[in-house]
């Protein structure tokens, strides 16, 4: 077989989503196991509902999440031709003249009136599925110098099978009969769907066509051109539906707020981590282990290793994959990257040293699982607390008695730094012979006003004597 040539051909009528992404990032890990090429064009003729910067937001999250194209319209190959199908309306109407030369086409006049007439009639007879009658077709003769506005319509085979070897389903028969004469290029001059895909897919000599489930009804309309043009048919493979928690499709109109990938990146989402996660929907490594670089998704690709079931979105998978890559950054990474989703107006960072500032921002390097979570735990440092009620000290005989011995000690304690304050504790512990939550639980609340934190002794000394005493006396009612 020639070089593998895999394509991601989106409509800018929307933004990058998990679905298309998924897409997106399926083609490029075949592709590039495989040593291939990965495509992007666009499929633009549908111009009505075009949305501006969508095309601009594609590329930008493509490149984000690592997945570069080798071709596009920005990095183009003469010898594909056009990379956006706007640019391609001649070469369009030049297959169609061909497809009609040979029969396999023809020019339709039926007005919309006439076509909507006699759709109802074929509803009215209890046709299910009407089709075009092929008024045009049977009267060809009569109408072959007639000059008004057409539709060019592809001759559908009477009673034909078409297969495919589908990557993922197996063998899929359709059968024409269930199919009616379709447009293939509108009065207008753009080309349809079904028309246009198959003739970019031929001019840039893509090997393997791997796409949605939502495509299997196109493919024999496809599989026709094809075979009436004889051109090499690709390999294809149907992607499964990604579902969520209730097993309806993913969507952004099912309410999934969390559905575009620039959402991710504004919740601090790191991008190896999407694409990680992205990759295990629909398709899964023969090993047992869920975190994979790239590289690694790449080298260990398997196309028959896609799955024949939907598969589900599962947002606290994402979350955890998304949090083990925060861990392996190291501080510095980590760091530069927190910093730029901390809420500057509820925390203002401009005057506080940064030292300290990248301290407390570590203690929370585990605790976080993606970006904007740090938000979550800054208020334990920004807030001038005021009393809590704490419900679990009740449980915790003679409370107020560690806490006590502990602002005692505190207040005399000299040295103050982690390692003191940790041993404090613990003879605190062994002076009053208690020991585990009884000793940690009221000193936490007291110290921090929180029951809630990373490792107490950083956290204290982090927070500055002078504000741990004032937690005490609001504890204590001091």
């Amino acid at each position: 077989m020639n070089k593998f040539r895999l394509r991601y051909a989106p409509s800018p009528t929307g933004y990058l989503h998990i679905g298309n992404t998924r897409t997106a990032l399926m083609n490029y890990i075949f592709a590039k196991h495989y040593n291939g090429d990965f495509i992007v064009r666009i499929e633009d003729t549908d111009i009505e509902r075009n949305v501006e910067g969508a095309i601009e937001s594609q590329f930008d999250n493509m490149e984000w999440l690592g997945i570069i194209p080798d071709e596009s319209f920005l990095k183009p190959n003469k010898n594909f031709g056009e990379y956006m199908q706007s640019k391609k309306l001649q070469r369009y109407i030049e297959i169609s003249n061909t497809l009609i030369e040979k029969g396999y086409a023809y020019k339709c006049f039926c007005s919309k009136e006439e076509l909507e007439k006699e759709r109802q009639s074929q509803l009215d007879r209890n046709i299910q599925a009407p089709k075009y009658n092929r008024n045009c077709w049977n009267n060809r003769d009569l109408l072959k110098n007639k000059t008004s506005e057409f539709n060019v319509r592809f001759k559908v085979p009477d009673n034909k099978e078409f297969e495919i070897d589908d990557l993922i389903r197996g063998i899929v028969s359709f059968n024409s009969k269930d199919i009616g004469d379709f447009v293939i290029l509108k009065s207008n001059g753009i080309a349809t769907y079904n028309f246009a895909v198959v003739v970019d897919d031929v001019d840039m000599e893509i090997t393997h066509v791997l796409r949605g489930e939502e495509h299997i009804s196109n493919t024999p309309k496809q599989l026709m051109i094809y075979e009436a043009m004889g051109w090499t048919t690709p390999k294809f493979g149907h992607l499964t539906l990604i579902v969520d928690e209730t097993r309806k499709k993913l969507s952004k109109r099912s309410g999934n707020e969390m559905f575009f990938i620039s959402e991710y990146r504004k919740k601090g989402f790191l991008p190896q981590a999407i694409f990680n996660f992205v990759s295990l929907l629909g398709w899964s490594p023969n090993i047992e282990k869920e975190v994979f670089t790239k590289e690694e998704l790449i080298s260990i690709f398997d196309e028959k290793r896609f799955s024949k079931s939907p598969s589900m979105f599962d947002y606290n998978k994402l979350k955890w994959i998304n949090s083990q890559y925060m861990k392996k950054l190291n501080d510095a990474d980590y760091l530069s990257f927190v910093k730029e989703f901390i809420n500057k107006d509820k925390f203002s960072i401009s005057d506080i040293d940064v030292n300290w500032l990248d301290e407390v921002l570590l203690l929370f390097k585990k605790e976080i699982e993606f970006g904007i979570q740090i938000n979550d735990h800054l208020g334990l440092f920004w807030d001038n607390n005021n009393k809590k009620d704490f419900e679990i000290l009740k449980s915790i005989n003679n409370w107020q008695q560690s806490i006590k011995k502990f602002k005692e000690n505190l207040t005399l304690l000299e040295d103050y730094n982690v390692d003191s304050i940790k041993h404090m504790i613990n003879n605190i512990g062994k002076e009053l012979d208690i020991k585990g939550m009884n000793l940690f639980m009221p000193i936490r609340i007291a110290a921090t006003n929180s029951e809630h934190g990373p490792e107490l002794a950083k956290v204290i000394f982090l927070l500055g004597k002078n504000k741990v005493l004032k937690n005490i006396d609001l504890i204590l009612n001091e």
